[in-house]
């Protein structure tokens, strides 16, 4: 056994050995790890952004996980000579989701933010500034949003028949609304603009979802996933032993009675 199994607090470490457990088994859908895990997702509230959909009644298909995915940052790169109009359509949405009326595209900013031999997209609020370029307080707003689109990493994403699932975790913090805003922002992108790349031949149903402590009403918690966990691995398997330290490390301690004088 590897000591540091058993005090690693580091939250994307554990990410990793979900990544690892929910790709086991994988051909018996409805009792793998990952149908587990849809099964006890479904027995929440989960609340889908653009349309219905249920996980009580999966076909299966289309699986995928994805571990702390950048696909905007990504996507860009492999757009090559279509990177100006990809941008374009982004600050489209990005100024939908802001609520900006007034903002210019990227094709249509100043030579110095435009290009990309000169200023990355998610320099441009900084390098205007920099260089005293002027941007409105609109476009301050979108192209602060469009920097955090090219840095927002979450933590797994899940793609399931129709179904485009965000997961954000937090292992020790509490969770934070304004990550998790930007997050369903992040998964209407994806969605809209780039739901080929995962797979997908029509746009899919997305939501985001909440992995955490029990203390911190998530969605789904580390209690679940260590218990799927518990049940496909041996006792010294190193993803079993991660988990169950990790959840040991959440759990409350039973503090000793005072001694009576």
């Amino acid at each position: 056994m590897i000591s540091y199994d058993t005090y690693n607090r580091e939250e994307r470490v554990i990410s990793a050995h979900l990544f690892r457990l929910l790709h086991e088994r994988l051909k018996e859908k409805a009792t793998s790890p990952f149908g587990q895990l849809m099964s006890e997702l479904s027995k929440s509230n989960l609340t889908f952004a653009n349309g219905n959909a249920s996980l009580a009644k999966l076909k299966f298909e289309n699986i995928a996980i994805f571990c702390e995915p950048s696909i905007v940052r990504d996507a860009y790169q492999s757009k090559r000579a279509e990177k100006a109009s990809f941008l374009d359509n982004l600050i489209s949405l990005i100024m939908k989701q802001e609520g900006v009326n007034e903002c210019r595209l990227y094709s249509q900013l100043p030579e110095t933010l435009k290009n990309p031999k000169l200023t990355h997209p998610k320099q441009i609020k900084q390098k205007a500034t920099a260089a005293n370029i002027p941007l409105s307080e609109g476009e301050v707003k979108v192209y602060g949003a469009l920097q955090g689109m090219f840095n927002a990493k979450p933590n797994l994403v899940i793609t399931v028949d129709n179904l485009l699932l965000v997961c954000e975790s937090k292992f020790t913090e509490l969770f934070d609304q304004a990550q998790l805003t930007r997050a369903k922002k992040m998964a209407e992108v994806w969605a809209t603009m780039l739901y080929k790349d995962f797979g997908f031949t029509e746009p899919p149903v997305y939501a985001v979802f909440k992995l955490g402590a029990q203390k911190s009403n998530p969605d789904i918690s580390w209690t679940t996933i260590t218990q799927i966990a518990s049940k496909t691995y041996g006792s010294q398997d190193r993803t079993r032993i991660a988990l169950e330290a990790a959840l040991e490390h959440l759990t409350p301690k039973p503090q000793n009675s005072e001694k009576k004088e």
